[in-house]
């Protein structure tokens, strides 16, 4: 199965189970790369944007936000999810080759996926996109692994029945990976505190 597909299948449980994203971590971006949603608002690609939990919080904001999707499952379930946002705009495309004009992003996004592009050509796709001055950013929803009996139990089980899991993942992005993708880059690693 092509990793455009296979997540097609679970589109319900990505849309009832998926964590978002905190407040906290989109008003960080904002002012790192200088984002306005004044008139005209600053255009946000969201590349693999999924069922739309990571594009909503910048429609939430007042942004501009253009969802890149390639499964058709995912896809539509963001649009449902987003209907209400008149400053969203959701198309079929990838990371490598997202349908967009050139220079039409002052920010190409991407959260949980950028561990499924092919990094030589997205890095074309993404500068061919990017307005001067724009900027690329790249999260991820961390979890924790250790720390309790059920969090070691419920690794060991995503590494001994998942299918891929230990090769496509994003703790294999390392520092030097995303410093060759983005040429010079500053990390950050934001907490919300725990609900439990």
């Amino acid at each position: 199965m092509k990793a455009t597909e296979r997540f097609g299948s679970r589109v319900e449980n990505y849309v009832k189970f998926r964590p978002g994203y905190p407040d906290v971590a989109v008003d960080d971006l904002v002012r790192r790369c200088a984002l306005h949603s004044s008139e005209p608002p600053c255009v946000i690609v969201d590349v693999g944007s999924g069922t739309g939990l990571s594009a909503e919080f910048f429609l939430k904001k007042g942004f501009s936000v253009v969802g890149v999707e390639p499964n058709d499952k995912m896809r539509w379930a963001g649009e449902r999810y987003l209907a209400s946002y008149p400053g969203f705009k959701s198309m079929k495309g990838t990371a490598e080759a997202t349908g967009l004009g050139d220079q039409s992003a002052d920010l190409v996004f991407a959260a949980q996926a950028f561990h499924w592009f092919d990094p030589k050509l997205a890095k074309v796709e993404f500068k061919r996109i990017l307005k001067p001055g724009g900027s690329v950013a790249l999260i991820w929803n961390d979890r924790k692994t250790t720390g309790s009996p059920f969090l070691v139990a419920y690794e060991e089980l995503l590494n001994t029945l998942g299918t891929d899991y230990r090769e496509i993942n994003h703790r294999n992005i390392d520092g030097q990976k995303v410093g060759d993708f983005l040429g010079s880059y500053e990390g950050a690693s934001l907490f919300e505190p725990s609900r439990f």
